[in-house]
């Protein structure tokens, strides 16, 4: 049956027979498509996580052999800079995977550290496979061509040095982990001193004024404290550079009143400390100590500090071993110099 016309003239058509719009709008995304996308996004979310989680310096501090340099870091001048601004090579926002990379190399390497003991625990100890900081992690912050002299009031010219070092270590090796007995300014005096009052460099003179102004106070810190007298010894023979950088050696040798410090074999040996008279004894003491078992506690292997004296402890020694194992220091008539007093003593 034939659709009857309406009274505009046109044809009426059956519902069924009525065209369906046309759907616009965006295409759904293949499901492939969307389990792509969402696999993209979880991995750059676990980068960004990562990347995030592991810069924390918590991180680094919470392997027991990187203790003393976080704590080193800590009291720097560093302190507020994270330990991968440094350690890690400066990236832009968008190599995050070089970055993620670079990272997770730092973190085997120490793990395989602490794995396998091959670690250094003292701050200045380079760590195996650590390489120096390069100048660019440097000036990521700090400008190569600023004219300020050093805060600790030290006279450089900072261009000229960075000019001919080309290196911003060659000065600055302590800046992040400074060392607690060399104090914690950026420049060390003895770093300066590579150079400084050397054969190899004539121009760069060792003379306190062309570093130090004229008012500037040349005793350390150390010095004035009243340990120092005693407790300089261990500083010395750390680090011996420290003493040579404003002391001869005759300085040294005048105050101790023999050669410092002890020469090679000084401890053993037919040169050694033997040769000295019994009465450089009170030269001994004024390192060693004025205990009168000075000598015992090397000399005589069976002595016990709990038990007293050495004199108190020896006869059961010499009644045991004879007095043969006494004549490998002691001449024969030694002992008569106390056992002949006590014979004295007792006659009536």
């Amino acid at each position: 049956m034939a659709p009857e016309p309406t009274e505009t003239g046109e044809v009426s058509r059956p519902m069924s027979a009525t065209p369906k719009p046309e759907r616009r709008g965006i295409r759904r995304v293949p499901i492939l498509a969307r389990v792509v996308i969402g696999v993209v996004l979880g991995v750059v979310a676990l980068a960004v996580a990562f990347d995030l989680g592991t810069a924390s310096p918590k991180v680094c501090s919470s392997c027991h052999e990187i203790v003393p340099r976080a704590e080193s870091w800590a009291v720097s001048a560093h302190s507020t800079v994270a330990c991968v601004k440094c350690h890690q090579r400066p990236t832009a926002w968008y190599e995050l995977p070089q970055r993620v990379i670079d990272r997770g190399r730092l973190l085997w390497r120490d793990v395989a550290a602490h794995r396998s003991g091959d670690y250094d625990d003292p701050v200045d100890a380079r760590i195996a496979g650590a390489e120096p900081v390069t100048d660019a992690v440097c000036l990521q912050c700090h400008d190569p061509n600023r004219k300020a002299t050093s805060g600790f009031r030290i006279l450089i010219d900072h261009v000229e040095h960075a000019k001919r070092n080309w290196s911003c270590i060659s000065c600055h090796v302590r800046t992040a982990h400074p060392i607690a007995s060399l104090g914690t300014p950026l420049s060390l005096m003895t770093q300066c001193f590579t150079c400084h009052g050397t054969p190899g460099q004539p121009k760069a003179s060792a003379e306190c004024g062309v570093c130090h102004p004229a008012d500037y106070e040349l005793l350390p810190p150390s010095h004035t404290e009243t340990t120092w007298k005693n407790g300089h010894g261990s500083v010395s023979q750390s680090d011996p550079n420290q003493c040579g950088m404003c002391h001869k050696q005759s300085f040294c040798d005048d105050c101790h009143g023999l050669a410092m410090p002890h020469p090679i074999g000084w401890a053993k040996g037919p040169a050694g400390h033997a040769t000295l008279p019994d009465s450089s004894k009170t030269l001994c003491m004024r390192c060693h100590g004025s205990s009168p078992d000075l000598c015992t506690m090397c000399h005589h292997q069976a002595y016990d500090p709990k038990k007293g004296t050495w004199l108190e402890q020896h006869p059961p020694v010499v009644k045991s071993e004879g007095f043969s194992s006494c004549e490998a220091c002691h001449p024969e008539a030694y002992c008569s110099f106390c056992h002949t007093k006590l014979v004295e003593d007792s006659t009536p």
